[in-house]
């Protein structure tokens, strides 16, 4: 654990029984008694961990927003809310959610093409509730992620949605088997999703430093090295909570895709890791307080260096100017 980054250290747990009791509780007794009792939850982690409180003040001040104590778990609060929506969609309550669609053109326009892509996500609201709008259009999602018990996890959802189109594709930071499968899953006509806004496990994996809310920080540059590798479309998709049950859904297209010479493409994957982080910048600034890396992002080491030791509480745009206002609730 010490090798690892921190946000790793900071784990989303959870169980079938634990998403099994959330559901019934919201069905049982409605979604307003539910999310009153995400108070005490939030409190408990506002007040027990003092880190957490300081990471999201000096996010909440690099986004020159305010950042007094109740801005603070106003900000710790919106991720229970989150978390708890993700656990619940997870049944059969997503009925009760209303997910607006029409920013996803893009990612329903290239499904319908059967081309398939990669999409990059960040902590930005909650990249997992993208998977309804797959399940309703039939798009084939491969999340990657640092596991080594995909089979497992892909068994897990399946009991709680026999449904889902969603996979998850372990990474092995070690092999290069991780663009190969990323290709077969792109010829096919499938997507192939990753968040793109933390460093990866165990400081091996390359990362580039791009200037985000006005301060240098690390993030990786293997997202964008596979699309330009690949030649293949690059969408950056989030899902942000506009009130209360109420979603929206955003694909905007990065890289539409085509073949570079090998001389070109280094250049173009820092063209696009650019790109991405303005757009996370502009989705930021409008819903300020659904970033949920809870950790000193900025201070957090490059290729390899050892992060500060974290103790684990249990469990992660276009910038147009017709972007809906968000829910701060």
């Amino acid at each position: 654990m010490s090798d690892a980054p921190a946000w790793q250290q900071i784990a989303e747990v959870g169980s079938l029984g634990a998403m099994r009791a959330m559901g019934a509780l919201y069905r049982t007794f409605g979604r307003r008694f539910s999310v009153l009792v995400l108070y005490p939850v939030a409190a408990y982690y506002f007040l027990r961990h003092r880190y957490i409180r300081n990471a999201s003040r000096e996010y909440l001040r690099a986004l020159a927003a305010p950042a007094g104590t109740g801005d603070v778990f106003r900000h710790i609060f919106e991720f229970a809310v989150q978390l708890f929506d993700r656990m619940v969609s997870w049944g059969d309550s997503f009925d009760r959610m209303e997910m607006e669609k029409s920013r996803s053109v893009a990612l329903l326009e290239l499904a319908r093409s059967g081309r398939g892509g990669i999409l990059v996500g960040a902590h930005l609201g909650s990249f997992d509730l993208l998977r309804l709008v797959a399940d309703r259009y039939a798009v084939r999602v491969n999340v990657l992620m640092y596991t080594a018990h995909a089979d497992r996890i892909n068994a897990f959802f399946a009991r709680l949605d026999p449904r889902s189109r969603v996979r998850v594709l372990p990474i092995d930071p070690d092999s290069v088997q991780t663009a190969f499968a990323v290709r077969r899953c792109v010829e096919q006509g499938e997507f192939v999703g990753i968040l793109a806004d933390r460093v990866p496990p165990g400081g091996r994996a390359r990362t580039e430093r791009v200037r985000f809310l006005g301060r240098d920080a690390a993030f990786p540059i293997a997202p964008f090295e596979l699309a330009a590798l690949l030649g293949c479309p690059l969408l950056l998709c989030l899902c942000l909570r506009t009130g209360d049950a109420r979603y929206q859904a955003i694909a905007h297209t990065l890289y539409e895709g085509g073949r570079l010479p090998p001389g070109a493409r280094a250049g173009r994957a820092r063209e696009l890791l650019e790109a991405y982080v303005r757009e996370l910048e502009a989705g930021c600034r409008r819903a300020p307080t659904q970033w949920f890396n809870f950790y000193p992002f900025w201070a957090s080491r490059q290729d390899g260096d050892r992060p500060e030791r974290r103790p684990a509480p249990p469990g992660d745009l276009h910038g147009q100017r017709d972007y809906p206002e968000v829910s701060r609730r």
